[in-house]
């Protein structure tokens, strides 16, 4: 039975044609939001919303445009896109609530030494290179995967990774004595 054919079921209710269709493309459907997501959750559910979509609307599909296979792809990819901006819109707002809602600090000597290590951390930052540096502030600050950080910086996953790597190292010399001394006797190891 061909796409048309199929659409034209479901359009009339047919579910064995939607499973039919489920059949022919979930799998392709599933690998490119599980390429877009990166979380097996989220492409299952990415997966799941298209085939909603075209049980609820399968008149959306306009041959004259294309093939279906196609279409279905592009809108597994666009969907797989908004849930990654939901999931990541959420996650902000969770930090900032978080941020908001942070115990003061009973001890004095506790804020001053967590302002000391914080200002001490700053510059040690400023001495990496800026490459280093960056790869460090997306790794950490924004908390990107090293996967993540190669596509924003542009380069070859090995060469995020080894950025990181030295950026830590370097900061663990820079650090180490100023950290261990706070007393708390935990130390940084090679």
């Amino acid at each position: 039975m061909d796409d048309a054919t199929l659409l034209a079921r479901i359009a009339e209710g047919d579910e064995r044609a939607l499973e039919r269709l489920h059949e022919r493309f979930s799998g392709a459907i599933h690998a490119i939001a599980l390429r877009v997501t990166r979380a097996d959750r989220f492409a299952q559910e990415v997966t799941q919303d298209v085939f909603m979509t075209i049980w609820r609307e399968p008149g959306r599909f306009d041959p004259a445009r294309g093939s279906l296979g196609p279409w279905l792809m592009r809108m597994a990819r666009n969907k797989a896109i908004d849930l990654i901006r939901r999931e990541e819109s959420v996650r902000r707002r969770t930090a900032v609530v978080d941020l908001e809602f942070t115990e003061a600090p009973d001890d004095v000597h506790d804020e001053v030494w967590q302002t000391l290590r914080r200002e001490q951390l700053q510059r040690a930052l400023v001495k990496l290179p800026q490459e280093q540096r960056r790869a460090v502030q997306l790794a950490f600050i924004r908390g990107l995967t090293h996967v993540e950080v190669a596509g924003a910086e542009g380069i070859p996953l090995g060469t995020a990774k080894t950025r990181i790597r030295t950026a830590l190292l370097r900061l663990r010399d820079d650090l180490g004595s100023a950290l261990a001394a706070d007393g708390s006797g935990a130390q940084w190891s090679r």
